[in-house]
C-alpha cells in the first residue's frame, strides 16, 4: 500500500456507542448519521429500502413510535461494515449470539475497538501473525476480528485493483 492508501485507512474509525446520539431518531437521521459514519469505508450507502430490508428480516430491532435509538443505529453501522463480505442471517446470528453474552454497548464497542485496532495495525503498518493472534483469542473476539479483516483486506485488494488500473 502506498502512503496515500494508508492516509486513507487511518480515517476509517468507527464512533464508540457514548459517541452515538442518545435521544430518538427518526429514519432519514439514522439513515444520514449512518452514512456518515461509513462514508470513510466507501461501502454502499444505507438506503430507506435497505432499513425496511434489515426490520423485516429481524436484522435490526423496530423502533419505538418510529424512532430509532442507539442500538438500531449501531447495528446500522456494524451491518455496513460486514454486509460486502457476511449475509444478512450470518449478521443476524452473529448480533444474537453476542447479544447473549453482552449488552448492546458492550457488544457494539467491542466491535468497534476491534475495527479500530485493525485499522491501527494496517495503517501503522504494525507486524503481526494474524494466524496465531486469532487462534489465541475467545471465539466470539475471533469471529469480530476475522469478519473485520475480510472487509478490510476485501477494500485493500479493491484499492489496489484500482490503482494497477490507473497505472
Amino acid at each position: 500500500m502506498n502512503s496515500q492508501q494508508l492516509e486513507k485507512f487511518s480515517k476509517m474509525q468507527l464512533p464508540l456507542w457514548d459517541k452515538l446520539p442518545s435521544l430518538g431518531l427518526h429514519l432519514d437521521q439514522v439513515i444520514g448519521l449512518a452514512n456518515g459514519y461509513l462514508e470513510t469505508l466507501e461501502v454502499d450507502p444505507l438506503t430507506s429500502t435497505m432499513m425496511h430490508n434489515y426490520l423485516k428480516q429481524s436484522v435490526i430491532m423496530r423502533p419505538d413510535d418510529k424512532l430509532y435509538g442507539r442500538m438500531q443505529l449501531a447495528a446500522v453501522i456494524v451491518i455496513g461494515c460486514l454486509k460486502g463480505v457476511l449475509s444478512l442471517d450470518e449478521i443476524r446470528r452473529g448480533f444474537e449470539v453476542e447479544l447473549k453474552k453482552n449488552s448492546p454497548k458492550k457488544a457494539y464497542d467491542n466491535f468497534v475497538q476491534a475495527f479500530n485496532n485493525e485499522i491501527t495495525y494496517i495503517s501503522q503498518r504494525k507486524p503481526r501473525n494474524l494466524w496465531i493472534d486469532l487462534m489465541e483469542e475467545n471465539e466470539t473476539v475471533s469471529l469480530q476480528h476475522s469478519a473485520i479483516i475480510s472487509m478490510l483486506t476485501k477494500k485493500m485488494a479493491q484499492e489496489a485493483l484500482t490503482n494497477l488500473e490507473e497505472k
